[in-house]
Parts: structure tokens; sequence; C-alpha cells
């Protein structure tokens, strides 16, 4: 946070940090920071006591900041003023106290949700025999989540985002409690297409509510610190998932993720909306939908974006589902499955930050080229590899890839396109996320049925250099719209 230090006529000023300030200015740092949260204006008189200050700005006064060098130097004057307006402040710290909270609810969620994905794949090799079918069934989920994608953005925008996550986590409750009692597989069919009917909200309301709260010119930091969270907490769910299956079976981590996910649900109550994202006419979302579609598609920048998310999800895919099957194929154990599985989200934990802080200094488009670079070229040997400590290091860097990419995708979203749309346009990116989500486990499958389970990440190396094809051929100037 910035203050200003100006004149009293307020023709010049420079601009000093808050840990300064007080030293600045010759004041204590604890009164200081008293005066900064008074509801009305104060100022400082010469003997550092706080004084009303009917005018409604806050205005420190200090004789020994006077008499100091530095305010020889860059002022003439005898008094100076440092102007700090309540309303520019507190929703900037209420931002942050929402991006921590909401943070802390995904995080929560995704370790509960990571545990399941961990072990999913070898939860649906009991219904069935061969490998190709666990991906078939897998594509279910996904198949559920693109038919309720597009209409759920537009639905965010219209009833809110937090009534919409009550209502979610109450029902993946239910649906996680119904995959531990569950033992026949047209049951599991049915609970395949809700659990990804569920899922779709979470991600989209996620997307959309970190758009409303982040600012202009810190959106690549708060998305990356959301996207670090959700990810900690895939890492976190991986170790779960792998030790409570190799401990008690398979379906344990199912029961531990339904009781726990009460927990994010509570938090979900503390959370406060940004009322300009919702739309005043309870049906002008169902009526904006298709003009948002024709829209997206009229914008080549949008649907090259979306391109890449649809690659990345892809891969996501075929790693989550046949990564197991091809570790376990090799005759590893459960445990080490979790290890390889969590090295693969541990790059978002290291690096997304201080990306997304760095984007928002040079750029996104030119990280998100890298971050294809490093991610096709390291993906190509990975089904032929056998060594533990090559299958670490290759899904290390290929991943190392995917996290420079991911977020900033989101982030020249939320540059391009209109704040009370952001509902809308999450559902319509999360469309192609699910859309990569099912083609991954359907064209991988067809290469392990075709040429065996080593072959099950080569449709993924083709995907992704398709698409840095199309990224280094066409390149467009970064647009913000605050």
């Amino acid at each position: 946070m910035k203050y200003m230090l100006v004149k009293e006529s307020l023709d010049s000023g420079i601009r000093i940090s808050i840990q300064r300030a007080p030293q600045l200015l010759g004041v204590s740092r604890c009164g200081f920071y008293k005066w900064l949260k008074q509801p009305s204006g104060f100022y400082f008189s010469r003997r550092n006591r706080l004084i009303p200050n009917p005018s409604g700005l806050k205005v420190a006064i200090c004789s020994r900041f006077l008499q100091s060098c530095k305010a020889k130097k860059f002022f003439s004057k005898k008094r100076v003023m440092i102007f700090m307006s309540q309303s520019k402040l507190q929703p900037q710290i209420q931002a942050h106290r929402q991006l921590l909270l909401f943070s802390t609810i995904l995080l929560l969620f995704c370790s509960f949700i990571g545990a399941i994905i961990t072990v999913h794949p070898l939860y649906l090799k009991q219904f069935v025999k061969q490998p190709a079918l666990v991906g078939l069934i897998a594509t279910l989920s996904s198949l559920a989540g693109l038919a309720f994608s597009l209409p759920v953005g537009a639905l965010s925008d219209r009833i809110g985002r937090k009534p919409m996550l009550i209502g979610v986590f109450s029902l993946i409750s239910v649906v996680l409690l119904a995959f531990f009692i569950n033992t026949r597989l047209y049951v599991l069919i049915g609970l395949q297409i809700a659990f990804g009917a569920l899922m779709v909200p979470v991600w989209i309301v996620g997307e959309a509510f970190i758009k409303d709260i982040s600012p202009t010119r810190r959106r690549g930091e708060f998305r990356s610190f959301f996207g670090t969270f959700a990810n900690a907490g895939m890492l976190i769910g991986s170790l779960i998932g792998g030790s409570l299956a190799m401990g008690f079976g398979i379906r344990q981590p199912y029961i531990f993720a339904a009781i726990l996910l009460l927990v994010p649900l509570i938090l979900v109550f503390g959370l406060k909306e940004d009322e300009y994202s919702r739309s005043t006419n309870k049906n002008q979302a169902v009526k904006d939908f298709l003009p948002v579609l024709k829209e997206f598609l009229q914008q080549r920048e949008l649907k090259i974006l979306a391109l890449c998310t649809l690659s990345l999800y892809f891969w996501y895919a075929a790693k989550w589902v046949f990564g197991p099957l091809f570790l376990l194929n090799l005759g590893y154990s459960l445990f080490i499955i979790g290890i390889w599985l969590a090295v693969s989200v541990l790059p978002f934990l290291l690096f997304q930050i201080p990306v997304g802080i760095l984007s928002d200094k040079i750029g996104k488009s030119k990280i998100i080229y890298l971050g294809f670079f490093i991610s096709t070229i390291s993906l190509l040997p990975l089904g032929f590899e056998s060594s533990i400590s090559s299958l670490l290091a290759t899904i290390f860097i290929v991943s190392i890839g995917t996290s420079f990419a991911e977020p900033l995708i989101e982030v020249r979203v939320t540059d391009i396109v209109q704040k009370e749309r952001y509902g809308a346009y999450s559902g319509i990116f999360e469309f192609t996320k699910t859309l990569g989500l099912m083609l991954g486990p359907v064209g991988s499958s067809f290469f392990v049925h075709s040429f065996g389970i080593s072959c099950s990440f080569m449709p993924a190396v083709v995907v992704f250099i398709l698409t840095l094809a199309l990224l280094v051929r066409l390149r467009y100037p970064e647009t913000i719209n605050a």
C-alpha cells in the first residue's frame, strides 16, 4: 500500500511505503496504525496526539519530519500532509481478506477431492476388467460437466456465487458417501454423472469470484495466489489418498472426503459477494447467454486461449486417469503413485505466485508461450521411461510449463471481458476444460487399446504440439479491460 506525501498546496508529491511512513513522519508505528484504523479523518499534532479533522481526509502533520534533511530537500513549505482516503483503503483490505478466505476454502476442498482423484481410477477398475473401459467410464463425469458448464456460468451471475457454492458442496458430500457404499456398476454410472455435474459449478464460481475481487493491476498475483492454494490442496490430497488407500483400502478416501467436506461448507458462509457482478434482472443471464457466446466466437484471442485451456486439461485427464495405471503396470505401489501425482502438482506451488507477479509487469502472453514450449518438449519421453527417478523428473518439468500457462490464461480472459460477464465467460472456459477432460481419457483409451499402456500420453503430446504451433503463428498485443 502506498501513501502520498504532498505539499499543502497539493501541487507535487512523492510516494513512500507504509513501513517507512512512521519513521519519516517521526511518530510511533503503533500510533500511526491506530490513526489509519479510525473511521473518520484525524491528524497528528506536534505532540503526536490524534485530533479530529472534519474534512474527512486522514491528515498527519509532524514538525519533526520538517526538521529533517529529506524534508528540506523535497519541500519548501513548513507542513507536509499525508492523505489517505478510507474509501480506497477499505476495498483493498476487504479484497485481500476475501482472497485469503476463498483460497483457504479451495485448499480444503481440493485436499479432499485430490484424495478421491488419486484412487478413483483404481476404484473404477473394481467394476470393469479392461483399462480402456476405465477411461470411458471416467469420461461420463466430464460429459455431464460439459452439459452443465455453459448455463451454470450465466446462472452464477444471476443468483450469486455464495448460494451456489453452499448447495453444491452439500450435494458433493452426499455423492461421495454414495461412492463409498456402492457396489453396482449401474449405480456407479449414475454417480459418475452426478459427480461431474456437481464439480463444474465449483470451478466456475471459483474463477468468477477471483475475477470479481481482483484489482486491475494485480490480476496475475491474485489468480496465482488462488491457484497456489488450490494446487496445494491437490498435493495434500494426493498424499492423503495414496496413504489411506494403501493402509485401509480403496474406498476409505471417499468417506474421509464426504465427512470433512463440511468444513469448507461452513467457511463459505463468511464470503461476501461483489454485488456489481450480479445481474439486476433475474432473466438477464439466460437471455444474454447466446449473445455472450456469439461475442466469444468473434474474438480470435479468446478462442486461442480456449484451445490452450482444452490442451492443458486434455493432458491433466490423461495424467490422472492413466498415470496411476501406467505406474501400476510398471510394478509401483499406491504410495509411489501418490508421490508421482504429488510431484506433478509441486511446480504449481513453487512458481505460480512469482510468475503471476511477473506477468503483471511484463505481460501474460510471453509466459504462456514459454510454458507450452517447456511442457511440449519434456512430455515426449514420458511414456517410455521406467525408472522412478526419471519419471519424477519428467513429470516435474512438464508441470513447470503447465504452471506457467494455466493461471495466466484465466488472467488474460479477465483482462479482455467485461466484469458483469465474468460468470458467463467462466462457464464458457469451464466448458473447454471439461471438453478437454472428456477427450483426454477417450483419446488415450484408443491408444492404450491399440498400442499398450506406454502410449497413453502420446495424444497429449500431439495436442500440445498443435497448440504451440498455433500460439507461435498468431500473436496479439495485450489489452486490459479495467
